[in-house]
């Protein structure tokens, strides 16, 4: 039997794809170890499906100087040494590096114990964590189209559920929503995004729009986003968390949301015309430059958080009044039902 290493942890945009490719690459005959990291929530996920994991102390790379910076010097000296052993004694075939800041020890390992390493680049630009993997001379696949350069793209692999598009009214039902209604989906993310739970009530309002809302506000942010719907006297279903992201996206005519890169996976698979807010203290500014590929293919409109109060409220009535029909096969990533084979096909072809 085969034998994968996957370094998933970091944040859900590096777990879940890598969860989906573990599954894939277990059902064609691979025993798969993904690497997290400690105390990791997701860990329960991966208990649920089956799979192992390795927890490793180390937290992404502090962005000033001052004591975590010394901390993270010698956790990361710590997993060098830990995945350099793992490697040494798993014995992988290949180790796969989802992108997230455990990618960088475990390419490491792969290059001390000359195994074949891939880099799976979920954002329009390269991560730290990949870019100073790629020493290592690691196969790089990108999730979405490169804005500087070019390179192999497979997409970024989505939960299978959220392949098919279900019907929108049944969907409503099935929310508690209003079967009829235009209906606008809002989320930033499990944490939430302030200025998008504070601002966009009174931009809905303002755009003259008829149209009902779900908005799912990220965990504890609950609270603040019914206030600024009560605030502009606007009605919405407000909800903190919801599993079902397949019905909530198959009920919206369009989606207000952050550009992380597996949202933006979500929504080219599910087809979802798009109001896309980056995150503007993302590293590199790269939930920008992945809003910018949804811009240029015609599929998203891209507004910044200070420009929200001015722009928000007209992007919401062109959206939905005079919606565009854009041509998907402009962002140049393959149908989301082959998304995980396509990459799970190119590492199996890895030597």
């Amino acid at each position: 039997m085969r034998r994968v290493l996957i370094a998933a942890g970091g944040t859900g945009g590096h777990f879940y794809p890598g969860l989906v490719a573990a599954l894939e690459l277990k059902k064609r005959g691979w025993e798969p170890l993904l690497v997290v990291k400690k105390d990791d929530p997701a860990k329960a996920k991966l208990e649920a499906a089956g799979l192992a994991c390795l927890e490793v102390d180390l937290r992404g790379l502090p962005r000033s100087l001052g004591p975590e910076l010394f901390s993270f010097t010698a956790k990361l000296l710590s997993s060098l040494c830990l995945l350099s052993k793992v490697t040494r004694d798993f014995k992988p075939d290949l180790i796969v590096g989802m992108g997230g800041y455990l990618t960088f020890p475990c390419a490491y390992g792969a290059w001390r114990r000359g195994v074949p390493v891939a880099l799976h680049e979920s954002n329009a630009i390269l991560g730290l964590a990949n870019k100073a993997s790629m020493k290592f001379g690691a196969k790089l696949f990108w999730g979405l189209p490169p804005i500087e350069g070019t390179g192999q793209v497979v997409g970024t692999p989505v939960r299978p559920e959220l392949h098919e598009r279900l019907e929108a009214i049944a969907a409503r039902k099935k929310l508690g929503l209003d079967p009829t209604k235009k209906t606008i989906l809002v989320f930033g993310g499990s944490q939430g995004a302030t200025a998008i739970n504070t601002g966009f009530a009174a931009a809905l309002k303002a755009s003259g729009v008829s149209a009902q809302v779900l908005h799912l506000t990220g965990n504890g942010k609950g609270a603040e986003t019914s206030a600024s719907y009560e605030k502009a006297g606007v009605s919405a279903k407000i909800l903190e968390y919801l599993d079902d992201m397949a019905a909530a996206y198959a009920a919206a005519d369009i989606v207000v949301c952050r550009s992380g890169a597996s949202t933006l996976a979500e929504l080219a698979a599910q087809r979802k015309l798009s109001i896309l807010v980056p995150y503007p203290h993302a590293a590199a500014n790269h939930q920008d430059a992945n809003a910018r590929v949804f811009e240029i293919a015609g599929t998203a409109k891209r507004i910044n958080d200070n420009d929200l109060g001015d722009l928000l409220g007209a992007a919401l009535a062109d959206l939905l009044m005079s919606p565009p029909h854009p041509d998907w096969s402009k962002l140049g990533l393959p149908a989301a039902d082959r998304t995980t084979a396509t990459f799970v096909d190119e590492l199996e072809n890895l030597k």
